[in-house]
């Protein structure tokens, strides 16, 4: 299933790329159906974030590592939680992939911004309803060799030593370091932005519930 090693791990065959991609999309809607509170309005709101955050990776793809999408998944899992916070990194990672690059190394990539969703769910970075800034820059620039970590995880191959395994991840740096100064720029230029549009997301699905009129996934 695997051909050669590429620059982000083995190589895959078509049947072995098409095993990947089922797999990220089961995962990403199990995910959202097990997550509580999950309507149609919910799930549309997201799948327009996920093709306006995609779109934008895309786009900014000649800058490596500077990106929208760990900040979109910290403030995704701090206002909609874990579950579909990890649905949304999945699928990010999924559709801008088959755009960029797709392969074997989009499974650890979705495992890393999955992860950064976890950690947005319980980073506390809303604070009585208001987004907390700075607390939002520091997860941005931490999650950056977090992710790092996960997505080398990709370059492992049978007979790759500890020291072999160091030496990928000191490569990596540079990147991780241009990765966190994105992070914090873009936390600063949208996170207000997307906190605005999921607190009100958020917002719209309490009201929803407490009328009892939520219907959808798994109201």
């Amino acid at each position: 299933m695997f051909q050669a090693l590429g620059v982000h791990g083995p190589v895959l065959t078509p049947l072995a790329a098409m095993l990947v991609d089922i797999a990220l999309v089961v995962a990403a809607f199990s995910f959202m159906v097990a997550a509580p509170r999950t309507n149609r309005m919910t799930v549309a709101a997201l799948a327009t974030l996920v093709v306006s955050v995609a779109a934008v990776r895309v786009l900014m793809q000649p800058l490596p590592n500077v990106q929208p999408v760990t900040v979109a998944a910290l403030l995704v899992g701090a206002h909609l939680g874990v579950r579909r916070g990890a649905s949304f990194a999945i699928l990010v990672t999924l559709l801008s992939n088959l755009l960029i690059s797709h392969g074997w190394w989009t499974l650890f990539q979705a495992l890393g911004w999955a992860s950064v969703a976890v950690v947005g769910a319980r980073a506390r970075l809303i604070d009585n309803g208001k987004l907390n800034l700075p607390r939002l820059c520091f997860f941005a620039a931490a999650a950056a060799p977090l992710f790092g970590f996960i997505a080398t995880l990709s370059l492992i191959v049978p007979g790759l030593t500890a020291a072999q395994f160091l030496v990928l991840l000191s490569q990596g740096v540079p990147f991780d370091v241009v990765h966190a100064l994105g992070n914090v720029a873009f936390a600063l230029w949208v996170g207000p932005l997307l906190h605005a549009f999921l607190g009100g997301l958020a917002s719209s699905e309490t009201e929803l519930l407490a009328t009892g009129d939520l219907h959808g996934i798994d109201a």
